[in-house]
């Protein structure tokens, strides 16, 4: 049983027009995803943690060192690709700073 342990954090992209975009909360907190495990299946702990604005069947996982979305009928293990370089700050060496952002499907189109 492999984890990833990561911060994750929601943008409240749920407004159309709510002109701020800043990651909530400020101090993310750490979320343990099983590697194993399909993301749909995880979907529900995550925003509960956050207790998002975010309709549960419309969320998305956003990766913040690169923009990219997984996909959610996957696990992490099926992405490991997408998560190159995820646990690394912008000097190359081992940091904290990147989180997994929870937005929603309309912000993606």
């Amino acid at each position: 049983m492999a984890t990833f342990v990561c911060r994750v954090q929601f943008l409240d992209d749920t407004d159309p027009f709510n002109s701020t975009n800043f990651p909530e909360p400020t101090r993310p907190p750490l979320y343990s995803f099983r590697e194993d495990i399909p993301l749909i299946n995880q979907l529900a702990g995550v925003h509960r943690l956050l207790k998002a604005p975010h309709k549960l069947d419309d969320c998305a996982l956003q990766l913040s060192h690169n923009g990219t979305y997984l996909d959610l009928e996957s696990s992490l293990a099926e992405q490991r690709d997408e998560l190159e370089g995820f646990q690394q700050d912008d000097t190359g060496s081992r940091g904290k700073k990147h989180s997994v952002i929870l937005r929603s499907f309309s912000s993606m189109q």
